[in-house]
């Protein structure tokens, strides 16, 4: 008996999605594992006073996991897109690398503006991807629905959200640079990276929200199709 590959779009598309949640378990995965080891240190009570910088890592790794979730979902589908995964791995690496900086305010904030800018160059590249996949939520109504949702998210994500985080973070990379002792003395760090972490958890809060009404459109098409 000769084996042939059997190639259904349903089959393909379910592979895409599969290998798209195994790249976010082990990532951020491994990200959360060593987050853990390098905040021994504050854990213990030796350098209490970068808990703040834990809670950011922390909240850090809550939002990259809801997204990409959502991300998933919504517009992951064959054929399978290399260049996404590719720089969902430098994403990743950049991320795990910035927890080896908890501990030092100057690195730390230097690590968040590279994560940003890294992160805009991913968000640029997944609305590419939404956009080449539009014909396929055309002709009902509630499709539509579930591409405009999808399409405006992320169009907020890259002209609001992601450059405002790349200038917040640009701007206290400058100001240390310039006159580090306006920042990292008198633990005034401790402001930025209490607005950091508002931010964050805020942002958080605006993932929930979101996942909640795309999970009722993304219902609202299974539906449809019953």
């Amino acid at each position: 008996m000769v084996w042939r590959p059997v190639f259904t779009r349903e089959r393909l598309d379910g592979t895409a999605v599969d290998i798209e949640f195994l790249l976010i378990a082990v990532i951020q995965g491994f990200a959360l594992a060593t987050l853990a080891v390098d905040a021994e240190p504050i854990l213990t009570g030796e350098q209490a006073i970068y808990w703040p910088y834990l809670l950011a890592a922390f909240v850090l790794i809550l939002n990259f996991w809801a997204l990409a979730i959502m991300h998933s979902i919504s517009f992951i589908s064959w054929p399978f897109d290399l260049v996404h995964t590719l720089l969902y791995f430098l994403v990743g690496f950049v991320e795990v690398a910035s927890f080896s900086q908890i501990t030092h305010p100057a690195g730390w904030f230097a690590f968040m503006l590279v994560f940003f800018a890294v992160s805009g160059v991913l968000y640029v590249w997944d609305l590419r991807m939404i956009r080449a996949r539009r014909d396929g939520y055309q002709g009902d109504a509630r499709r539509r629905a579930l591409y405009a949702h999808i399409e405006s998210w992320q169009l907020g994500e890259v002209r609001l959200l992601l450059p405002a985080a790349v200038v917040f973070e640009a701007v206290i990379v400058a100001v240390i640079v310039w006159n580090p002792a306006l920042i990292l003395e008198g633990d005034r760090h401790l402001i930025v990276i209490g607005a950091q972490n508002v931010f964050g958890l805020a942002y958080l809060a605006m993932i929930l929200r979101g996942f909640a009404r795309r999970r009722a459109l993304i219902d609202a098409c299974v539906e449809a199709t019953a």
